[in-house]
C-alpha cells in the first residue's frame, strides 16, 4: 500500500480539541443540540413520525406481555411478576456533570433530588408500573381508579416508597417529549394539583402493607434571585431531612426530553455549588458546603475525574452472586491503608442518577425486589 493509500489517523478528529476543556466542549455541544432540536422538531412533525402517545396506543397492555420468575427446581408458583417493556427501554433522560458555570445561568431551572432509584412511572388503566432504564419493572401497583389516558412520569423512587417526580413524558393527553423544559415543568405542576395526582396510588396494598406515594419535587428558576436563595438557603433540603438529599439537577429551559445523556441537563452535588457556580457568599447554606467527602478539597474537576474513574472501576468488578459475597462486595478490594475513601464511596452509592442498574449492590436489589407487584 502506498503512502497515499494509508487511512487517516483515527484520532485526527480530536486534534482540533487539543488544549480545550470539557467545559468549553460542553457549552458548544449545548448550542449545537439546541439548534438541532429546532430543526428536528419541524422535520419530525412534517414527516408525521409517531410520538410516544401513538407508541403507547399500539403497545400491548402489560398484562399481555408479562414475564414471570419462578424457581425451576421447585416449579412453585412465582410470587413476583417481572414486567418488561421494549417501549420504555433506554427512555430515561440522563445528565452530565456540570463542568463549569453556564454563561446563561438565568436560562436554567434546578430541582433538588433525593436519594433513590431512577425510573419511569407509567400509568395505564388501573395499573402503575415503574420501569428502570432497561425497561424492567421495579415496582407495580394497582391505582385507585381506572385511567382513560396514559401517564408517563420520570421519577426517583425513594426508600420511603415515594415516587418523586422530576419530569414527565406524557401527561393529560399531551406528548411532552418534544416540548421545552419550561413548558413541561409548568404543565406538570398545573396538572399535578389540578388532577390531584397524589390520590392515584393506594396508601395501603392488598396485603395491608404501606403503599406508594406520589410527590412533585420543587423547581427553582435561576433567573430570579429570590428563587435561588429559597433553593439553597435552608438545610436540610427536604423537611426534617427526609428524604436524604442526593444533589441537584439543572435543566436548560429550552431543552427537550432526550432519551439518554444530554449536556442540557447537568448535575452537581450540594458541596460543589459554590466552587462551580461562583455564587455570592451566604447564598448557599454553609451546612451544604461543609457536608462533603473528605476527598473533596474544592478542586471539582479533579474530584469529577476521580469519581468517574472509581465508577468505571466499580462497574468492571464481578457481580456478587450470593448474599455472603454481596456483603464482602461492600468493601473495596484494595489493602487497608491505600486510601479507599469511605466518604467517596458513600457519595457514589447515594448518586445512582447516571449509574447503571448493575451498579446497585445485591442488598439494594433485594430491597427493590420487595417492592414489586404487591
Amino acid at each position: 500500500m502506498s503512502d497515499t493509500d494509508e487511512p487517516a489517523s483515527k484520532f485526527i478528529d480530536q486534534y482540533k480539541n487539543y488544549g480545550r476543556t470539557d467545559a468549553t466542549l460542553q457549552e458548544e455541544r449545548r448550542q449545537r443540540l439546541l439548534e438541532k432540536q429546532k430543526r428536528c422538531r419541524e422535520i419530525e412533525l412534517d414527516a408525521g413520525r409517531p410520538g410516544l402517545l401513538e407508541e403507547l396506543a399500539t403497545e400491548a397492555h402489560p398484562d399481555e406481555s408479562m414475564e414471570c420468575q419462578q424457581n425451576p427446581a421447585t416449579k412453585q408458583r412465582p410470587k413476583k411478576r417481572i414486567i418488561t417493556s421494549k417501549l420504555f427501554t433506554n427512555k430515561v433522560q440522563l445528565s452530565e456533570w456540570m463542568h463549569e458555570r453556564p454563561d446563561d445561568l438565568e436560562n436554567w431551572l434546578v430541582r433538588p433530588c433525593p436519594v433513590g432509584q431512577r425510573c419511569l412511572l407509567v400509568f395505564r388503566q388501573r395499573l402503575a408500573i415503574a420501569f428502570n432504564k432497561r425497561g424492567r419493572s421495579i415496582a407495580a401497583v394497582r391505582t385507585k381508579q381506572k385511567l382513560h389516558d396514559a401517564i408517563v412520569l420520570d421519577c426517583i423512587l425513594g426508600k420511603d416508597r415515594t415516587f418523586y417526580i422530576l419530569d414527565a413524558l406524557v401527561l393529560a393527553q399531551v406528548d411532552l417529549v418534544n416540548c421545552d423544559c419550561q413548558f413541561r415543568f409548568a404543565w406538570i405542576e398545573s396538572k399535578f394539583y389540578e388532577n390531584n395526582l397524589t390520590t392515584l396510588l393506594e396508601p395501603k396494598t392488598v396485603k395491608g402493607n404501606d403503599g406508594f406515594r406520589l410527590s412533585l419535587l420543587p423547581s427553582y428558576d435561576l433567573a430570579h434571585h429570590e428563587s435561588v436563595a429559597n433553593c439553597w438557603s435552608h438545610y436540610p433540603a427536604f423537611p426534617e431531612g427526609t428524604p436524604k438529599l442526593d444533589g441537584y439537577l439543572f435543566y436548560h429551559k429550552e431543552s427537550h426530553y432526550v432519551y439518554g445523556k444530554t449536556p442540557l441537563v447537568v448535575w452537581l452535588f450540594a458541596f460543589m455549588l459554590n466552587d462551580v457556580l461562583k455564587l455570592p457568599p451566604g447564598l448557599v447554606n454553609e451546612q451544604h458546603l461543609t457536608d462533603k467527602p473528605a476527598r473533596y478539597t474544592g478542586n471539582y474537576a479533579e474530584y469529577i475525574a476521580e469519581f468517574d474513574r472509581m465508577q468505571a472501576k466499580r462497574r468492571s468488578k464481578p457481580r456478587a452472586k450470593s448474599r455472603s459475597t454481596a456483603k464482602m462486595d461492600t468493601a473495596t478490594d484494595e489493602p487497608s491503608g491505600q486510601h479507599p475513601d469511605a466518604s467517596l464511596w458513600e457519595a457514589m452509592e447515594a448518586a445512582p442518577l447516571d449509574s447503571d442498574d448493575e451498579d446497585l449492590r445485591a442488598q439494594e436489589q433485594d430491597a427493590m425486589r420487595q417492592l414489586e407487584m404487591e
